[in-house]
């Protein structure tokens, strides 16, 4: 059982190379079974770490644990784990019929689900750097799998730039090497205060995480991820938006709230700030757009900024709240993205105001999306609105703070109404693209959302470890202040978004070149050097 760390990474591998080998549908099947099996391993896998806690840590080869390389499992990486081993499940079963003559896209597929498994795991930076861009590289395969031109230009502008945040990634590797003579995470985060002050391990600090926010789409480095969504498979989509960008905010927790906690470095009001930027200009960009798939896009990066807001907020139930909005986001917004792949095929459109009449047409679908509005909108009973609530409680006693966050989650509301007038109208005589696998592995997320907005204390006590008894469900002012941001919500759609005046209209057409957008990451690190070093 203490092995099962590694048979996460190499039996998806295994799988993959098989499925490409024999090239036959029937044995793509195959991959059903495996993530199954791993499914229950996993399980058997938590059970042993809870009773044999000293297993987390697996070291390759004999050597020093200073130098060996090792994988660490921890309750983090447990939960990263099994996000990982259900999104995968949904999404094979959402994308195996229009793909199970696609030998190369399954294999790859289940490639990414090993290298993944592998980053998520490992416990040396080297190796961190070496699955991140395996990743950046099978998920550019995976962007321009459709082969059109445009597809060809947001795979390899995705490409460029997260391999720019990679390498800066890498030079604060090298630095920390350099200083502590170790790519150990756990021993690094055990030594870091005996060398914080050196201005090599601030750089070191400063590189690595600019590095990461690329990567997480932060303001202002998030301009490939419109352009990803834009033009990948729905299924990748909800990947990428569910899991990719998540292992950057993994990372994050890694490297700031872990391996770095003991610098003490006074970057937390930072971080808030920019989360509290990328949030309002994702929701912003959201606000203007016409693309189903743009408007979830940029809510990706508004509900990023969301989650940094917490993450590096000082008060512990604001930082679970960030984490627990990580877990959450990977459900709901998947879920959108999917049900929004169905809607478009069968309508044969993207366009919000092309499309209407999902409720009479395609009931199930229309109830699935309106479970994902419900959940990123906060809505009491769904599970946004306990990581949101958690989020926002270092907020109460700075009006500014919960000024922001209220005018976010306003953005967020009206953004979805607008987003929810493809579901009324006549029913439309259309030809249904939808399968039962795929509303099977939609429901798997719907009932996730709805799991953990009813029993979110039980969870919280028996997975996180955590008493979430802070959020009261049936407190009356939740239930009024949702209800205000619908009002609130429906007046800024029906007098301001709907009428699409000419600054939304441009808001709408910005395009930042992958020039402006190094330039952007320059800057980005220079801000940040500005306030760790004066």
């Amino acid at each position: 059982m203490i092995y099962s760390p590694i048979l996460f990474v190499f039996v998806p591998v295994v799988t993959a190379v098989l499925i490409y080998l024999f090239k036959r549908p029937k044995l793509s099947l195959i991959m059903f079974v495996t993530q199954i099996g791993l499914i229950v391993l996993f399980i058997f896998y938590a059970l042993h770490l809870k009773q044999n806690p000293d297993d987390a840590l697996l070291v390759f080869g004999g050597w020093n644990v200073r130098f060996a390389i090792t994988f660490y499992v921890d309750q983090l990486t447990l939960i990263f784990v099994g996000l990982t081993l259900l999104m995968w499940l949904v999404v094979m079963l959402y994308t195996y019929k229009a793909n199970q003559l696609e030998t190369k896209f399954l294999f790859f597929l289940m490639f990414l689900e090993g290298v993944f498994m592998g980053l998520l795991q490992t416990n040396d930076l080297f190796n961190l750097f070496v699955f991140l861009e395996l990743t950046t590289v099978i998920v550019t395969i995976l962007i321009a799998y459709k082969k059109s031109g445009q597809a060809f230009r947001a795979a390899i502008y995705y490409l460029l730039i997260n391999t720019l945040g990679a390498m800066f990634f890498l030079v604060g590797i090298i630095l920390l090497y350099y200083v502590y003579g170790t790519i150990n995470i756990q021993i690094i985060l055990s030594e870091i205060h005996l060398h914080a002050n050196s201005d090599v391990v601030k750089l070191a600090y400063i590189f690595m995480v600019g590095g990461i926010s690329v990567k997480a789409a932060l303001f202002p480095v998030f301009t490939w991820l419109p352009r990803a969504h834009g033009v990948a498979q729905s299924g990748v989509s909800a990947l990428l938006s569910g899991l990719i960008v998540k292992a950057a905010l993994y990372i994050f927790i890694r490297i700031n709230n872990q391996m770095f906690l003991g610098a003490n470095y006074p970057m937390g009001e930072v971080f808030f700030w920019i989360g509290a930027v990328t949030a309002l200009v994702g929701v912003s960009f959201a606000l203007s757009q016409k693309d189903l798939k743009q408007i979830l896009a940029y809510h990706t990066i508004s509900q990023v900024g969301i989650m940094m807001m917490g993450l590096a907020s000082a008060a512990h139930l604001s930082q679970l709240g960030g984490l627990l909005h990580v877990f959450n986001h990977a459900l709901f917004k998947s879920l959108l993205f999917l049900g929004a792949g169905v809607v478009i095929k069968t309508y044969h459109s993207k366009k919000v105001y092309e499309i209407r009449g999902v409720m009479k047409t395609m009931p199930w679908t229309a109830i699935l999306l309106i479970v994902g509005m419900l959940s990123i909108s906060g809505a009491p009973l769904f599970n946004g609105f306990v990581s949101k609530t958690l989020v926002k409680y270092d907020f109460k006693y700075d009006q500014t703070k919960m000024f922001l966050f209220s005018l976010i989650n306003l953005g967020t509301v009206t953004s979805f109404i607008k987003f929810s007038q493809i579901l009324f109208g006549p029913k439309k005589d259309v030809v249904k693209e939808s399968n039962i696998r795929q509303h099977v592995g939609m429901s798997i997320l719907a009932l996730s959302c709805l799991v953990i907005g009813l029993f979110y204390i039980p969870l919280g006590n028996n997975i996180l470890g955590e008493s979430l008894s802070y959020v009261d469900l049936l407190y009356w002012r939740n239930w009024f202040d949702y209800v205000l941001y619908i009002a609130l919500g429906f007046i800024f759609y029906k007098f301001v978004i709907a009428k699409d005046f000419y600054p939304t209209r441009k808001l709408r057409e910005v395009s930042i070149t992958f020039e402006n957008a190094n330039y952007l990451f320059i800057i980005y690190l220079l801000v940040l050097s500005a306030f760790l070093f004066f």
